[in-house]
């Protein structure tokens, strides 16, 4: 059953409060505070209010207030677009964008709470000169920064969540199969930008969770232009990396595949061969209890193994509201920055893993597919071929 103004069913809504609650009261956290905004492709700035309400931020962070006590009503603060907040989620108590502070302030007034400690998440969605005021106008009310518990909550997933996500790949796979029918010489990356999208939307893509990226040639000083302009003509023999995902009920995908105009050479072959390995080894190092790094690690060796270079990217990252989002695999490399901290899988994630590699006589060659990490293994969310597509 659906809750009214969602299109979430009652008993998630129920389940994500619940687990949330429960980490607050282990805290002595009596009310939370959410923020978030548009879009990121490092936290889940949009994510947070998204998860807990339906609702998502169009122009401008946005703010909910989860209290302890389910007795009493959350607010939600939309943010200045006033994006259809009636229609997209659960929360009745709907307040104009104002000033998060008297927005904080007064629904604890009149809530007659004076907790000795709120919690706070998303406080990286939000202008420092404003959460340096909440800190200073809230004493001596103790912040605690709740955004790595909630970020962790999110980072596993229910049934509904998963099954959203398999239709997000499903109706990506529809765009993959758009891209073999389309591509011939003379048709501009752009244009296989358009009909990969039209297609998507056609078969329910909400929208596109980050560049639809499609990387042609063999010339890496044109590799770097993707989220340019597109504008460069496909030629007989060209190479082509397709990397894009589709969004349903707000879950993304995000899913990579070679293709080739013509026959792919032996060079090619071997190299894809690689790289499916390199995927196959992560999948196999995926399992509850193990750190994302060593799904990495797995991933790097089965490469280095066979090719002597130097400075291939993490391989990976999680999928859910955002197209990144914990647990990062692969990121624990960035040095000095506990944003990137290293993360035990737990069953019921959903990570993607990513192997890439160029070299001047193939081209930019990836694979990416989601996959859930279960008790017995990963298991992928699509049935896309594992092949380079000729077309």
């Amino acid at each position: 059953m659906m809750k009214e103004g969602s299109t979430i069913p009652e008993e998630e809504i129920s389940r994500r409060l619940g687990n949330v609650r429960s980490k607050m009261a282990e805290r002595d956290i009596e009310v939370l505070v959410v923020f978030s905004a548009p879009g990121s492709l490092r936290f889940g700035q949009r994510g947070h209010v998204l998860y807990l309400s339906g609702y998502e931020p169009y122009f401008g962070d946005c703010m909910m207030i989860l209290p302890l006590d389910s007795k009493l009503e959350p607010v939600l603060e939309i943010d200045s677009a006033n994006y259809f907040p009636e229609g997209c989620t659960w929360v009745k108590n709907q307040v104009q964008a104002g000033s998060h502070v008297d927005v904080i302030k007064g629904y604890l007034s009149d809530n007659s709470l004076k907790p000795s400690k709120i919690g706070v998440a998303g406080e990286y969605s939000v202008s420092p000169l404003f959460f340096q005021r909440m800190l200073e106008e809230l004493k001596p009310v103790e912040v605690d920064i709740f955004s790595s518990t909630l970020e962790a909550e999110r980072a596993v997933k229910s049934d509904f969540e998963i099954d959203c996500m398999k239709k997000t790949a499903w109706i990506a796979k529809k765009g993959f199969e758009a891209a073999a029918a389309f591509i011939r010489p003379g048709v501009t990356e752009a244009d296989v930008v358009s009909e990969v999208e039209r297609v998507c939307r056609e078969h329910g893509s909400q929208g596109f969770p980050h560049y639809t990226m499609v990387i042609s040639g063999k010339d890496e000083s044109h590799l770097d232009y993707w989220w340019n302009c597109g504008r460069r003509k496909l030629e007989a023999g060209d190479p082509i990396s397709l990397d894009f995902g589709a969004m349903f009920n707000g879950y993304c995908s995000d899913l990579s595949r070679p293709f080739v105009i013509g026959k792919a050479s032996d060079r090619q072959q071997d190299v894809w061969k690689i790289l499916v390995e390199a995927q196959q080894a992560a999948v196999e190092a995926a399992k509850p209890g193990v750190y994302a790094s060593e799904v990495d690690r797995a991933a790097y060796r089965a490469m280095e193994k066979a090719w002597d270079i130097e400075g291939l990217w993490g391989v990976g990252h999680g999928v859910g509201l955002e197209v990144h989002e914990w647990p990062f695999i692969g990121y624990q490399r960035i040095k000095d920055d506990q944003a990137y901290r290293d993360t035990l899988l737990e069953e019921n994630m959903v990570i993607s893993t990513e192997p890439a590699v160029f070299f001047h006589d193939t081209g930019d060659f990836q694979i990416e597919d989601q996959f859930v990490v279960t008790k017995n293994g990963a298991v992928r969310l699509n049935d896309i071929p594992h092949e380079i597509f000729e077309v």
